[in-house]
């Protein structure tokens, strides 16, 4: 028979292994900055709670810290970004231009 120890040991590792599984999520770079802008600082609905006013009142938290925390996560997007993109520049083609010449090399018509 089982005992209830080995049970919840059992338990505990397998919500202790779903937790720290990898996550396989398709996401886009802008939808990843979407959500790094706002991850730490929160956005204007959650700021305007009065349990969020209290935590600003008393101390408990410092959104210059939060924002801090907000840019990094964006750097490391970016920087993972440009890493992925690779080494080859992007290059496109030129728009369709009907100016043959610039106004500095045109001479002045009186």
């Amino acid at each position: 028979m089982i005992d209830f120890k080995t049970i919840s040991c059992v338990a505990l590792a397998a919500v202790a292994a779903s937790c720290f599984a990898p996550k396989v999520q398709a996401e886009t770079v802008a939808e990843a900055m979407n959500k790094a802008i706002f991850n730490e600082s929160g956005d204007i609905y959650r700021n305007a709670g009065i349990d969020r006013q209290a935590t600003l009142l008393f101390g408990l938290s410092y959104p210059d810290k939060e924002y801090l925390g907000d840019a990094q996560s964006i750097g490391r997007i970016y920087n993972d970004a440009l890493r992925q993109r690779g080494s080859e520049p992007v290059r496109t083609t030129d728009l369709p231009n009907p100016f043959t010449e610039s106004l500095l090399t045109s001479p002045p018509k009186n």
